[in-house]
This record gives structure tokens, sequence and C-alpha cells, in this order.
């Protein structure tokens, strides 16, 4: 090996200080950017404190809890200290409500079609013949003419695949992040709190466990568990207490930044170090510092006393998420590649961080920058992000119901006895003063009191229940306008809703104010995420087929709720073709009886095959026509014994069992043509049979009794 001269050591030291001095410059930016961002994050933690205070207050009324204010004042007075619950009732049926609309059990409430072209629209009417360039007719290798509006519709149609496919593949993204779990949680917050904040796509590896079906060394069949790291993209659920966007923002896209808390265990950081792009190094400084106690999640306490937990302090890591501009030197400090010669060039970036440490750093993944949040506020503000909820919109009348509940259970205490004056002239026989049954008063004998009824008197409270209660009703109406949820819609049938026509116009009354909520959602949910998923796929999947210029078409304010009509209306008709004749013989049963099953979101199973139906009426019809030959025959022999002392009486009884027997023959066959016709006549056919059966049984047992009686008086036939 040969020596090192004195300028390879030298040049090597160079070197390696330089290097030391470049990744020192390099953690006191990263530092310098963490610590940025952190008082910019706390700074924006404060200005949402009003609205914190707002969710407390909200929070407090679901759970059915007096603010300390209230409890304070409730604490000093010797009255009721009744809560009145009916927000929580409130609040679980409009989120009830609104899931039910927007998630059914047999369909999504979204769509992917493609981008109508106004050409091949156009094209698609036409009835020209394509030509080739020298223009002369195209002509396929069978000699068929193919005209424009083929091509047109051929290019439709492979969109229209293409499109299905896309849709099946977003589908199965969002089955496997639980979507529908994750949107009922935040139509839940929006419930509550006025906002429900949902983030998508993201793509966090996710470590999943699969079966795998192997073959040990003798030849056994085992069953391996196997690890797999999914990298699909998914959604999840933000607690609205750790989203802090932009304050000065009215509206999500008018935001310029974003934060988002996560308060994270040692175990969760050492499971972010296995993700991509996080650093492993920072999130080992990190996990080498004790969780900082004053952190920013102050709410915690408040929500642990409102459950009626103690305070068991916050020993998590406070990690935050920056989406938002980022310099180039910053992402460059972070080991980012970045394009670009302008050192002033401003990219919108992904930054986790700590007070002090930089944990993960990259450009948007997306090509199109969007944020991959979305709000849903059942009501909007229009200076804030937040909306109020449920809880806020029904406040003052909660506060009347609880109210005008004290008072009542108060006056209905005062006024159940009455107020008793004793003078000091009389004394109990025993006891104390309290009245009780059948207590003894003994008038003292140095009383100047000449008659008892001046030592004793008692004074009535009036009550006044009814009064208050009277408020109390006024009020808890006030409540179904004030948040559009009348007791109709949460299940409780009023007077005005016997019949099946006034039970729909409710209904449907009830659903105007939600259709507004569902289209809130529609617009501030569905149509983004599921846009954003279909850029993530257009990005980033690797089948080329599913690719296209697509549309989102998100359908709860739509179909859905006509879906809810119908369903709604094919009742109120089936009620009414069942009453009224003139319905109900121009009604198709088969087909309002699938109409029923569709629209109660039934399984088909429950509903015969119309071949098995056929069948059962077949033989019904075949059982009626065996009884009815053998009445005629057993008829036929009965005429036959009573006439046979007279030969003539025979021929007659003979000739009218023939006639009966045509006649019975010639009905048959015009039931069995009518059978054949459609499954109704069958039906009709049917119910003839069996009237013209039970009508030929009476003529027979007549003719019969007419026969005997004739014979016991000897009249003959």
């Amino acid at each position: 090996m040969p020596e090192e001269n004195y300028d390879d050591i030298y040049e090597r030291d160079n070197a390696a200080e330089a290097e030391r001095k470049q990744q020192q410059l390099l953690a006191e930016k990263l530092q310098g950017l963490g610590n940025r961002l952190h008082a910019q994050a706390t700074d924006n933690a404060k200005k949402r404190s009003d609205v914190e205070n707002r969710w407390l207050e909200d929070l407090r009324q679901y759970n059915g809890k007096y603010d300390p204010t209230d409890e304070a004042a409730l604490a000093v007075a010797t009255g009721s200290k009744l809560f009145v619950n009916l927000t929580r009732n409130k609040t679980n049926a409009f989120v009830a409500r609104v899931t039910d609309i927007l998630f059914p059990t047999d369909d999504r409430n979204w769509a992917i079609k493609p981008t109508p072209v106004p050409l091949l629209t156009e094209l698609s009417k036409s009835e020209e013949p394509l030509q080739n360039d020298d223009g002369s007719p195209f002509v396929t290798e069978e000699g068929v003419q193919v005209e424009k509006r083929d091509l047109a519709q051929s290019v439709m149609d492979d969109a229209k695949e293409a499109s299905e496919k896309m849709q099946v593949v977003i589908d199965d993204q969002l089955t496997e992040s639980d979507y529908n779990a994750v949107a009922r949680d935040i139509i839940h917050d929006a419930g509550v709190f006025g906002t429900g904040i949902i983030k998508g796509p993201l793509v966090l590896g996710k470590t999943r466990k699969k079966w795998t079906q192997q073959t040990d060394e003798q030849g056994n069949s085992v069953h391996v568990i196997e690890l797999m790291q999914d990298l699909n993209p998914s959604c999840e659920r933000v607690d609205p207490w750790d989203f802090f966007p932009d304050m000065t923002a009215r509206r999500l896209s008018d935001c310029e930044f974003i934060f988002q808390r996560h308060s994270l265990t040692k175990k969760a950081l050492r499971e972010l170090a296995n993700q991509p792009g996080f650093m492993t190094d920072q999130i080992g400084a990190v996990l080498s510092q004790e969780a900082d106690p004053s952190n920013t999640a102050t709410h915690l306490a408040e929500l642990r006393a409102i459950s009626g937990l103690n305070d068991l302090g916050n020993k998590r890591h406070e990690i935050w998420e920056y989406h938002g501009p980022i310099d180039k030197d910053d992402l460059e400090a972070c080991g980012c590649e970045v394009d670009g010669e302008d050192p002033l060039q401003v990219f919108n970036g992904v930054i986790w961080f700590t007070e002090k440490h930089v944990i993960k750093a990259q450009i948007n993944p997306m090509d199109t920058e969007e944020s991959p949040y979305s709000v849903f506020n059942i009501e909007t503000d229009d200076a804030s992000l937040f909306g109020p909820g449920i809880p806020r919109l029904m406040r003052n009348s909660q506060q009347v119901m609880c109210a005008t509940w004290r008072m009542a259970m108060d006056n209905a205490g005062l006024s159940s006895g009455d107020q008793v004056v004793v003078s000091d002239d009389i004394e109990p026989a025993y006891g104390g003063y309290e009245i009780t049954p059948r207590k003894v008063w003994k008038l003292k004998a140095n009383s100047n009191t000449r008659s008892v009824h001046e030592a004793f008197g008692s004074f009535p409270i009036n009550s006044h229940t009814g009064e208050l209660l009277g408020l109390f009703e006024a009020a808890r109406q006030l409540a179904d306008e004030e948040t559009a949820m009348p007791q109709i819609a949460q299940g409780e049938q009023g007077t005005a809703t016997d019949t099946a026509t006034g039970m729909s116009l409710l209904m449907g009354s009830a659903n105007t104010m939600l259709r507004r909520v569902i289209k809130n959602f529609d617009d501030e949910v569905t149509r983004p995420l599921i846009k954003r998923f279909y850029d993530w796929n257009m990005q980033y999947h690797p089948d080329e087929e599913i690719k296209g210029d697509y549309n989102v078409d998100p359908r709860g304010s739509s179909s859905l709720m006509v879906k809810e009509r119908q369903a709604q209306m094919v009742a109120a008709f089936t009620n009414m073709a069942a009453s009224v004749p003139q319905f109900n013989e121009r009604t198709d049963w088969d087909e309002l009886y699938d109409a029923v099953v569709k629209s109660a979101q039934l399984d088909s199973n429950v509903a015969l095959p119309k071949e098995e139906i056929e069948a059962n009426k077949d033989r019904i019809i075949q059982q009626l026509q065996q009884q009815m030959m053998a009445m005629q025959e057993q008829m036929q022999q009965q005429m036959q014994g009573a006439g046979q002392g007279d030969p003539l009486a025979g021929d007659k009884l003979q000739l009218q069992a023939q006639k009966q027997q045509q006649d019975g023959e010639l009905k048959t066959m015009q039931l069995q043509q009518a059978a054949n016709k459609n499954a109704t006549d069958k039906d009709l056919a049917i119910l003839k049979m069996q009237s013209d059966q039970n009508t030929q049984n009476q003529n027979v047992k007549a003719k019969l009794a007419e026969m005997d009686l004739k014979k016991q008086v000897g009249s003959g036939i």
C-alpha cells in the first residue's frame, strides 16, 4: 500500500472539514426551518382559540352539561339543576339522516363519466359515410360501409368502458381505506362542531397481513402470515381540533397554508421512521428527548373534564404537518432535488417537523399541487372556514328549555304543599315543627291567643307548571325550525301523518333543508376528493387502460334524493292501487312488486322467480279443473240414482248432465286461454274458476234437494 504524502493528507482533511461544515450548515438550516414553521403553527393555533371555545360550549351542550359559569351559579342556588338534553338526540338524528341518504347500502354516491365532447355528440347523430383520404367511402373487410355516427359511437363506448374501469379502481381504493366509515365520522364532526375534515389521497405505507399457503420440507401444507407494504392511496378523518388552516381565509381554496397536528407516541414515531421519505436520524433525535408537556393541545384537559375523567397530562410528542409554500433553499437543505435556477422561486411543499427538527420534506407529490384536505360544513360561515353545528344552531332554544324545565320542577315542588305559619303560642305535642299526618299540637297555658286559628295558618303556592311547559314546548318547536330537523324527520309521527299522502308530503318538506346539506357534501367533499383520487391514478397508476378525460358526478343530492322520494311514492301508490278500484284494474302488480322490493333496498332473493310463480298458478288451475270434473261426475251419479223409477226423468237428467259437462269443458277452455294470456289474467282465471265452482256446488245441492222433495210427495220429475 503506497504511503500518503502531506498534500494528500491535507487535501483529505480539508475535504472532511468542508463536509462537516456543510452538514452543520444544513443542520442549522433544518433547525431554523423547524423553528420558523413551529412559531407560525403556534401563532395560528392562538388565532383559532375563539373557535375552540365555541366548540367546547357545543360539546358540553351535546353531552348535557352546563358551562362553568352556569354551573357555578346553579351550585349557589337551591333550585333544580336538571339539564334537558334534546341537543344530543337532535344532532344524532341529523347525522343518521344525512348518512342514510349519502351512503345507501346498494349504491355509491358518486360516479365517473367521460367528459362530453361536442364534436362526438354531433357526429353520433350524423348518417354521412366515413371517407378515406381519397374521398371514397370507408368500407370494412366484410363490405359494410361505416358511417360517421358509427365511429363516434365506438369512441364514446371506449371512453365509457375506460371510465368504468377507473371507477372500479377508485371504488376499490376507497373500500380499502374504509371510506364509508371515515365519511360517517366527518359527518358526525360536522353535526357536533359544524365542521368535518377528510384527507386524501395520502400514501403512507401501511403494513398489511396476508396468509399464504406454503409447503414445508416434509411436504405438509401450512399457512404462514406475510407482512406486506401497501402503497395504495387512502383517505382518513382529520380531527377538527388538530386542523389549523390559514385563519385569514374564508374558504379552503383561499388558504395559503394548512397545518395539521399529530400527537404521536414513541412507538408511532418509530413506525414513521420506516416510511419512505422520513429522515431516520432526525426522528432518532426527537426520540432521544422527552415530550414537551407545554404543547398547543390545551383542549385535552377540557375534553376529559366533560367526559368526567381526570386530567392525565399529555406525554405524547407533538408533530406538525405543513402544506404550503416553501423556498428553494429550504427544500434543498432538506435534501429535496429542486428544478429551477431562480433562487427566489417558491414551491408547494409538505414538511413534517417538531419545534427543532424537520423529519420529512418533499415537494407536493401531486402535479396539480392541490391540498389533500376537504372541509364539510352543514352551514357555511361567510367570515370563517368553520361553520356552526347543530348545538350552536339550537343553543338559545336549548337554554330556554333547560330554564323553563328547571322553573317547572321548582314550581311543582313548591306548589305540592302549602306554606305554614305557626305562632309561638302553640307547640307540637311530640317531635319537631315538621308537618306530618295526625300530628297533635298544644296551645301553651300562658298564651294570649284566643283561638287556635289565630296561631296556625297555611298559604298555598299557585302552580304555573302548565304555562312553563307551554314555554318549553314552544322552545322545542323553535329548535325544530332552527335546525331544520322537525320531529317527523326524527321518526316521530304527528297527527297529520295518518295517511300515506300526508306522510309523503311531510317527509318531502322535511327533506327540503337536508338537500342543501347534501349538496354541500357533494360540492365540498365528494367532488374534490374523488377528483384528487382520479388525478392520483392518472399520475401514478400503472394501468393505462383506465386513463382518460373524465368528470366526477356526485349523486348525493340528485339520484339518491330522488330514490328516496321514489320509495315514498311507491308506498303511496301501492296503498292507492289497493284501495281504489280504477287504479287496481290498471295496475301491473308484478312490476309494482318489483318496484317495492327495489325501493326498500331489499335483496332480490325475497321475490320468487316469475317461472315459479307461473308454475304455481298452472298447478292451481289444474287442481280446480279436476275438482270441477269430479263434481260433475258426482252430480251425474246422484241424478241417475234419483231418477231410476222414471225413465223419462233419467233422460232429462242425462241431457242436463251432458249440457253441464259441455258448459264446464267450454268454460275450462276459456279459462285456459285466459291463463295462457298473461300472469294477471291467470289470477283472474283462478278467481273466476273458484267462483264458478262454488256456484256449481250450490246449484247441484239445490237440484238434489228439489229431487228428493218431489220424490217424497210423489209428483215425479
